[in-house]
């Protein structure tokens, strides 16, 4: 007895070593540190309950060969080993392997095995022979698709020995959407089994799925000698050709891709993405290409599809549609410096992850590279040398010499996508990440510089920021020249195939897409060029804009010339400064603008002090029950006057349901997006964007109940967008406001959402259209100033105040002296009218819901011509 009870401590300390973070394990009592197991049939508490888990999964275990693929201590298969006839376990962590070993032993189990194996580091083809070169019935995929690099590669071996896979997601939502992407392009099935890791609260939001019918994909060493093509492309041709490869399923909806050129692209059924070769482009193009997606699948880490190509009755290809959306230019350039950047990091790293593949492997791997365009100088000449385009004619001599004369030296070929644009580029919607590459039709050897160049077609800022980042991570030094080199000989390349073609539409369109890189060009050019230039004095550029900028406001030069002596510099550049910006046209004709500025300033102060002759305008706020829409906009909203509203929404189910509780009850386990991390950040209502948060409802009430007074989480009216699939059956409870105040036919529409503790806080700034802001639960107080009163407001950036308003430095800014801010309290059922252009900051006195409105049955679109920039 003495001795079987020295056993099980024994195991017990090697359980206990097992534990990366004991602390955090001895704390929550989990003596068996990651799995729960049972020593000698006494169940012994780990984080996660392996029993709990396989109760979710509707299989039948009896007699199976089983694989754990990171298993940890083991605890699945322990838990098992009464049922299956064979099991193998595999982890890198030794400790955890040992405890599993140290388990087998002690329970006396032969049937099941553990191996010490690095998915990353190691050859994944020794899983094969730790399963004895035999296939499983099913294998464990659990939580590793975070933590392995090659995951995807590991995924699509231990698909090829087992009939079933159990896999679990792991990650935030756009994580595990994309891992479920991947594994949904390798299995027919995926059944979702569970919502959450219940068994584990730590990691509640894993999700788990059984996976079955792998994906059979047709694989054609060499093309068909007597390939058929389809030879009309409309809807029914296609559904046709798609029915008949794919016996027994349906293509019920279809939308095809414009401008490809090689093959004609289509989505069917909103899954699967297919192509169906152009006759004069053959077959070679699309079976090179499914080699190299399988050549690279697990080499690089972004997505990228599986493809399969059918060669009866007609080549078709198809893979799993992968998710995201290609690249706008628009949507680009409003995003942060520092997502932009993020975004270049990760294209670099995909592009640097092909490049480093060496020409050797790629030659051995037998690819049969087949891109479908290349450079042709000669065509370019013979087609392009008679034309009378101005910049055909600026660009055309220069770059045919430098592309004849170039030589790429060995160090500088290398294997890479080479038609890397945004239109082969998936993005999530808040282009933080990128979801997939596609179009590897194009792949090839050549010089690292062209492979560079094609992001130019979208974006030549986003070009620029992966050059950077890619030298960062290869160390080489790339040449931007060259890289604009490839861009512009590939639009003369384009045009002059067009041209051959007799493609007039095209040949349009992509002349003046090179037009516009011609522009960029003379910019980028005329950078370098005023960067060479070195000043007239040592001055610094920030001071000489300060000078300007005083000289252009009417500033007097005697003033200019005392504070820059105060900075220490010398008398002389001062005058020399001070006077090349007093003769600079641009200077002068900034005076200009100044002096209509000021004039329509004059006006403005004019009419505010007309306007506060009224009291309701800049004393206090009238308040008064909801009249009718008419007068509402003839005596408030024409007029230009905020106004107090009370008995609005009496009629609203809202004021009488909404309140934490109802929100917890109703949206608890709904995603929502909110504000956060607010009071790490001074600015943090202008860098709205950067504080986006996503988590469950209940988790925010559960900080606006607890938190007490805060500002550091608030879900605004920047996140109702991005709320409103979770809670869109909450705006059931709003109405109408007043009789006719909004469109009866969508309330919806224009309505934003706000809910927060105590203390939160907007500061100033005015919004681009009339707002009425209705208060649901608890008190705000709203400062308001008149919109008229902006030139002493100090608005330095889109709508907001250089100020910290209420917390004014008078000395720094002298004119906010002269404006009559006007303080209103609203509290449930009151509504605030704040008209277009005033002023406002917000605090909430206690827990606070309100919603914000804009559609009012009159014109309120006055945000699409305020100014950008």
């Amino acid at each position: 007895m003495m001795k079987k009870e020295s056993n099980v401590q024994s195991v017990l300390k090697v359980l206990d070593y097992t534990k990366t973070n004991k602390k955090w394990f001895d704390e929550k009592e989990l003596v068996a540190g990651y799995h729960s197991v049972s020593i000698l049939g006494e169940k012994i508490k780990g984080q996660r309950d392996p029993e709990m888990r396989l109760a979710k999964v509707d299989y039948d275990f009896a007699d199976k060969r089983v694989l754990d693929v990171g298993c940890s201590n083991g605890g699945l298969l322990h838990a098992l080993s009464d049922q299956v006839a064979f099991g193998v376990g595999v982890d890198f962590n030794a400790k955890c392997i040992n405890a599993a070993n140290a388990l087998k032993a002690i329970n006396r189990r032969d049937n099941i095995h553990f191996y010490t194996f690095d998915l990353d580091k190691e050859d994944l083809l020794m899983l094969n022979h730790f399963v004895f070169g035999e296939s499983v019935d099913i294998c464990f995929f659990f939580n590793i698709s975070l933590w392995v690099k090659r995951w995807k590669e590991v995924f699509l071996l231990c698909s090829d020995i087992t009939q079933t896979l159990l896999f679990e997601a792991h990650g935030n939502e756009d994580q595990q959407a994309e891992q479920l992407s991947f594994v949904r392009s390798v299995y027919r099935n995926v059944k979702l089994l569970s919502e959450q890791s219940d068994d584990d609260p730590t990691y509640a939001k894993r999700k788990m799925y059984l996976c079955e019918n792998k994906v059979q994909r047709s694989v054609l060493d060499a093309p068909p000698a007597n390939a058929e093509f389809l030879k009309v492309f409309n809807e029914s041709a296609v559904k046709e050709a798609y029915e008949a490869v794919f016996q027994g399923e349906s293509a019920h909806a279809i939308r095809f891709f414009p401008n490809t050129h090689e093959s004609v692209v289509a989505e069917v059924n909103g899954d699967y993405i297919v192509k169906l070769p152009k006759p004069h482009r053959g077959v070679n193009g699309v079976t090179a290409e499914q080699r190299i997606t399988d050549f690279l699948s697990g080499k690089v880490e972004l997505p990228i599809p599986s493809i399969s190509v059918h060669p009866e009755p007609v080549i078709l290809v198809r893979y799993r549609k992968l998710s995201g959306d290609t690249f706008d230019k628009n949507h680009y350039m409003k995003l942060s410096e520092a997502n932009k950047n993020n975004l270049a990091a990760q294209l670099a790293k995909f592009i640097a992850d092909l490049h480093e593949i060496p020409s050797a492997v790629i030659q051995g791997a037998k690819l049969a590279l087949a891109p479908s365009w290349k450079l042709k100088p000669d065509l370019i000449e013979e087609q392009l040398s008679s034309s009378d385009d101005e910049v055909i004619k600026a660009l055309l001599p220069e770059v045919l010499r430098n592309q004849r004369a170039i030589k790429v030296p060995e160090s500088n070929v290398v294997f890479g996508h080479f038609d890397l644009h945004g239109g082969n580029v998936l993005l999530d919607k808040e282009y933080a990440h990128v979801s997939g590459v596609i179009d590897f039709g194009n792949c090839k050897l050549g010089d690292l510089h062209q492979d560079l160049s094609t992001m130019n077609l979208s974006s030549p800022d986003l070009t620029v920021r992966i050059v950077e980042q890619y030298e960062q991570l290869t160390n080489k030094n790339v040449n931007r020249l060259l890289v604009q080199h490839y861009t512009t000989i590939f639009y003369l390349n384009l045009l002059a195939g067009l041209k051959r073609n007799k493609t007039d539409d095209k040949f349009k369109y992509w002349l003046g897409e090179l037009h516009r890189w011609y522009d960029h060009l003379i910019n980028e050019r005329a950078t370098s060029k005023l960067k060479a230039h070195k000043p007239v004095t040592n001055i610094t550029s920030s001071w000489r804009k300060w000078i300007a900028s005083n000289l252009m406001k009417g500033g007097s030069p005697l003033g200019v010339q005392k504070i820059l002596r105060e900075q220490g510099y010398s008398p002389i550049d001062i005058a020399a400064e001070i006077q090349l910006a007093t003769e600079h046209p641009y200077v002068q004709a900034g005076q200009e603008i100044f002096h209509t500025l000021n004039k329509r300033n004059w006006l403005l102060k004019t009419c505010d002090t007309l306007a506060a002759l009224d009291h309701r305008y800049s004393t206090k706020i009238e308040v008064i029950e909801t009249p009718s829409f008419d007068v509402f906009v003839r005596d408030y909203y024409s007029k230009h006057l905020p106004v107090v509203l009370t008995k609005g929404i009496q009629h609203w189910q809202a004021l009488e349901k909404w309140n934490p509780s109802y929100l917890l009850q109703q949206f608890g386990e709904k995603e929502i997006e909110v504000q956060f991390d607010r009071d790490k950040d001074p600015l943090f209502e202008r860098n709205s964007g950067k504080h986006k948060k996503r988590m469950l409802m209940r988790e925010f009430v559960g900080l606006v109940n607890s938190g007490g007074d805060s500002n550091n989480y608030y879900m605004t009216a920047n996140n109702t967008k991005n709320s409103v699939s979770a809670i869109e059956s909450l705006f059931d409870d709003l109405g109408d406001f007043g009789e006719g105040y909004r469109p009866l036919e969508d309330l919806k529409a224009g309505t934003f959402f706000w809910f927060g503790p105590k203390g939160t806080f907007t500061p100033i700034h005015h919004d681009l259209t009339n707002n009425m802001l209705v208060q649901i639960m608890g008190r705000k107080k709203v400062t308001l100033i008149p919109a008229w009163q902006v030139p002493w407001l100090y608005n330095d950036k889109g709508v907001f105040s250089a100020t910290d308003f209420p917390s004014v430095d008078a000395n720094r800014y002298p004119l906010m002296k002269n404006i009559s801010p006007v303080e209103v309290f609203i509290g449930p059922g009151d509504a605030l009218f704040i008209p277009v252009g005033w002023w406002h900051c917000v605090e909430s006195l206690d827990v606070s819901i309100s919603i914000s409105f804009t559609n009012f049955n009159v014109p309120n679109q006055f945000s699409t011509e305020f100014p950008k920039g």
